[in-house]
């Protein structure tokens, strides 16, 4: 884990998708690594990776939110989720609507941007 600079929060996320649930994890971290908050969950229906990836960011954004965050940086090992948000207002997909939904929320933000991170540091 590498620190956000200084008055970020950093914001960890991942999902995953086994038997017939899909499953969740959060970590908001501040600057100087202390842990703010965080979660998990479950969705009892199965997912492809890149809507669960996407079903995992839309929970972090609610947690961040909540413990009222404005400047973040989201970090995820999903490329193709980072790739969609990055490319967002080109995707015509029924995802790359809702990543264009999710980046209102984001626009309340004063900062927010979403990295990737190898999985061995996320």
């Amino acid at each position: 884990w590498e620190k956000p600079p200084g008055g970020y929060a950093k914001i960890n996320f991942d999902a995953s998708v086994n038997n017939k649930r899909t499953c969740y994890g959060v970590i908001v971290r501040a600057d100087d690594g202390f842990v703010l908050g965080g979660g998990g969950g479950f969705k009892d229906e199965v997912l492809s990776v890149d809507w669960a990836e996407l079903y995992a960011f839309e929970e972090n954004l609610k947690i961040a939110c909540s413990l009222n965050i404005t400047r973040t940086i989201f970090e995820t090992d999903s490329a193709g989720l980072v790739n969609r948000v990055k490319n967002r207002g080109k995707d015509i997909t029924i995802m790359g609507f809702r990543i264009n939904e999710i980046y209102r929320i984001m626009d309340k933000f004063s900062s927010a941007t979403v990295i990737w991170a190898n999985r061995s540091s996320n």
